[in-house]
């Protein structure tokens, strides 16, 4: 039997050569873990940086196990311009306690991946535990733990190493380890913090990058489109003024025509009327006979 899994087991090395020693010859140079409680969500913010080892080949494919309550938010790389671009990545997925994710390594830079992980509250109390499961071996590893805003009291285990401030906060440093292949480092923090206010609190509104002003590009001036607006609304008047005009000269021009043409029906009319009892011809407006006194026919209503 023992024989028949030592044959096994080389078959597997034999089969497989190009993998057992890719896993085996990863090394990560450094590796830099930034714990940021309470600063943008009143839960843990990890941060980690790492850049593979000179003499790792690449392109290597790295599997990383973050808690498995924990949130995945990025996976990038550091790109010449001194931003980081999102890289490609598989992932996560359940891993027994944990979850993992795989990533390709292709370049001899520096690589991020962050996620929010959940902190135990107890009052005024937080505790938070950090641990690196030792997947690959790192020459150069160290943590680096802001210190939240309304703290009285603030512990590490294992102790800090030194503290620095930058941009006015204070970070604790775990000062730089080398851990072999499978090596663990686990970090227990604990601190009294009497308000729940964060570091960075999530803005209520966008606000714009910076001052806007009349030479701001994309944003339309009222000192520079007033003068065609006032232009335009100039000559939508005297179009509008000159149809006026117009449709009101033709409807005078048409009323005089219209009553002289019926005043002439009138008077030709009346000139046209005769007595219809003794024929006697009568004059505009009468309504009866000059001569005999009879009702006229063109007067009766």
């Amino acid at each position: 039997m023992r024989k028949f899994s030592l044959i096994l087991i080389l078959g597997i090395m034999l089969v497989f050569p190009s993998f057992v020693s890719a896993q085996s010859d990863v090394t990560i140079a450094n590796m830099t873990v930034q714990l940021w409680p309470e600063y943008d969500q009143p839960s843990m913010l990890v941060i980690v940086d790492f850049q593979m080892n000179a003499a790792t080949a690449l392109p290597a494919e790295l599997t990383f196990r973050i808690p498995k309550e924990a949130n995945l938010i990025a996976v990038a790389a550091l790109a010449s311009d001194g931003s980081y671009l999102n890289t490609v990545f598989d992932g996560p997925n359940d891993d027994g306690e944990w979850q993992s994710f795989t990533l390709s390594v292709s370049q001899s830079s520096v690589y991020r991946f962050e996620y929010y992980q959940p902190i135990s509250f107890n009052g005024n109390k937080r505790i938070f535990s950090y641990l690196w499961d030792g997947s690959y071996a790192v020459d150069a590893f160290n943590i680096l733990v802001l210190e939240p805003i309304d703290v009285t009291d603030f512990s590490m285990d294992p102790a800090y190493e030194s503290v620095s401030q930058q941009n006015g906060n204070n970070y604790y440093d775990s000062g730089i380890k080398r851990l072999a292949n499978g090596e663990q480092f686990a970090l227990n923090l604990d601190y009294d913090k009497t308000t729940d206010a964060l570091i960075a609190p999530p803005q209520q509104g966008i606000q714009p990058a910076a001052p806007v002003d009349e030479s701001t590009p994309g944003r339309v001036s009222l000192n520079n489109s007033l003068p065609y607006i006032i232009g335009g609304l100039g000559v939508v008047l005297i179009i509008g003024g000159i149809v006026y005009y117009w449709r009101a000269g033709r409807k005078s021009s048409r009323t005089p025509r219209r009553r002289a043409h019926a005043h002439t029906e009138n008077e030709e009319s009346a000139e046209d009327a005769y007595c219809p009892q003794c024929g006697a011809r009568a004059k505009g407006g009468d309504r009866f006979c000059r001569v005999c006194g009879a009702r006229l026919r063109n007067q009766e209503v």
